[in-house]
C-alpha cells in the first residue's frame, strides 16, 4: 500500500513534465536553400526563444520570440539580429521582427501553406504592419 502512495505522485509529476514538452523552436518555410546557415546564425544568440523564417524570392522574413527576461531590450536585440542577417546576406532583403503579432502571422502562413503569389503580398503586408508605429 505504501508503494502505491509513492507511485501515484511520481506518475503525476511525470505526466506533468511530459505535457511541458518543448514546441518546435526553429521553423523555416519556403526555399530551404540555406536553412542550416540561418539556424546556426540564430542559435548563436541566447536571447532567442523561438523562430519562424519565411524565405521567398530574394527576401527573408525572420520572426523571433525573445526570452522573457530579455523583452525589455527587445528593440536593441532586434537591431542586433537585423545587422547580423544584413552582414551575412547582403544580396537578400531580410526583415527581422521580434513583434509577437508578426511571429503569430508567420506561423499562420506556414500552417496555411500559402501559395507563392499570395505569400509575397502577405509578407509585404506584415512588414508594413511591423514598421507602423502605434
Amino acid at each position: 500500500m505504501r508503494l502505491l502512495g509513492i507511485t501515484l505522485p511520481l506518475l503525476a509529476v511525470l505526466m506533468l513534465l511530459n505535457g511541458c514538452a518543448e514546441k518546435e523552436k526553429f521553423i523555416v518555410y519556403g526555399s530551404p536553400q540555406n536553412e542550416g546557415e540561418v539556424e546556426a546564425l540564430i542559435k548563436e544568440e541566447d536571447f532567442v526563444e523561438r523562430t519562424t523564417v519565411i524565405q521567398y524570392d530574394d527576401s527573408m522574413l525572420v520572426a523571433v520570440q525573445i526570452k522573457p527576461w530579455d523583452k525589455w531590450k527587445k528593440a536593441k536585440l532586434e537591431k542586433k539580429l537585423q545587422k547580423k542577417f544584413d552582414k551575412k546576406y547582403p544580396n537578400k532583403d531580410v526583415f527581422v521582427s521580434a513583434d509577437y503579432k508578426i511571429f503569430y502571422e508567420a506561423n499562420k502562413i506556414k500552417k496555411d501553406q500559402m501559395e507563392d503569389n499570395k505569400l509575397s503580398d502577405k509578407i509585404t503586408e506584415l512588414i508594413k504592419l511591423a514598421k507602423e508605429e502605434t
